[in-house]
């Protein structure tokens, strides 16, 4: 049995579709986020309690879109956790995979596209 190829480092959102999306990442972003680290391919996000559904359809949107990163969400009483992991082998780059999840002023996007996927 042949192990299961690595998903492509690729965002399938349709240029109509990436608009919106980042703006409704970003609008999360500046609401309700409260700190972020950078450790490794992964970046740990930490939000107001009062965003965990809406952040909860943001994640399951970007599962269909970037099948490469991997997502958790979790959240208690006091805030809601999100864990994006990238690629091992991207953890140089990953800022600017996740450019779209980090405050404005802190988002690297060498492309200029705005999306932390390469197309």
């Amino acid at each position: 049995m042949l192990a299961a190829e690595p998903a492509p480092i690729a965002c399938t959102l349709g240029p109509s579709e990436m608009g919106p999306r980042l703006v409704r990442i970003r609008q999360l972003t500046q609401a309700f986020l409260r700190s972020h680290e950078l450790r490794g391919s992964t970046l740990h996000l930490v939000y107001d309690p009062g965003v965990q559904e809406e952040l909860a359809q943001v994640v399951e949107l970007e599962r269909s879109c970037c099948a490469f990163l991997e997502f958790r969400l979790t959240s208690d009483a006091d805030a809601v956790r999100l864990d994006i992991t990238g690629p091992e082998q991207n953890a140089a780059s990953a800022r600017w995979l996740f450019s779209q999840f980090l405050p404005a002023a802190e988002a690297e996007s060498p492309s200029g596209s705005g999306c932390g996927c390469k197309r």
